[in-house]
């Protein structure tokens, strides 16, 4: 039980991943057994690179929103975060792997919204091992300035996903209000406010 207590929020983020994954084991099953060379097989590839891309961006926004949500109501949990941030990277870099097995390493390179995401994925590279207790003891001060590249890493994810003209105005509004809230005068009026 008290295990259950100490990792209930890795826990929760893992169960919310692997409900995840199905859709996009469903789709990658489907690419499989129909042939990734045939018209239906290259469909389902291509469909599984745009649900781990949604993905991966949902979980970046959900961990941007987790200091804002501190601030508004209190309630904060490092390690939950901390989990949030390893799910984005994984998500990421599954979005990135399937993308080359539909087009191919090379088109990586091809276009600026794919360059971009690209060196989104490389910086989540260093950010997704260094994400633990251990590295947090090893690299003190220095761990909080190697995790806030992720701040570029979601820009240059919003990036990728505005000139693929997908669904990036949500997820902007949602980054940007989180922002917002991180303001030193509106964070401290909200927190005044809350303890009143």
């Amino acid at each position: 039980m008290q295990f259950l207590k100490n990792n209930y929020g890795w826990l929760l983020v893992i169960l919310v991943g692997i409900l995840a994954l199905l859709p996009l084991y469903s789709m990658l099953n489907s690419a499989i057994s129909e042939g990734l060379l045939t018209t239906e097989g290259k469909k389902a590839l291509e469909m599984s690179y745009h649900i781990s891309g949604e993905f991966s961006i949902r979980w970046m926004t959900a961990v941007l929103t987790c200091t804002p949500f501190f601030i508004l109501f209190g309630v904060q949990n490092l390690f939950v975060r901390q989990a949030m941030g390893i799910a984005t990277a994984v998500w990421s870099i599954l979005h990135f792997v399937i993308f080359i097995v539909a087009e191919g390493f090379l088109e990586t390179f091809t276009q600026v919204n794919y360059i971009v995401g690209f060196v989104a994925i490389l910086i989540l590279i260093p950010l997704l091992f260094t994400s633990n207790r251990k590295s947090m003891k090893l690299l003190k001060k220095k761990w909080k300035k190697l995790q806030s590249l992720v701040y570029v890493a979601i820009f240059l994810s919003l990036l990728h996903v505005f000139i693929l003209e997908k669904t990036w105005l949500i997820y902007a509004i949602i980054v940007s209000v989180g922002f917002i809230v991180r303001i030193p005068i509106i964070k401290n009026k909200i927190i005044q406010y809350r303890k009143k």
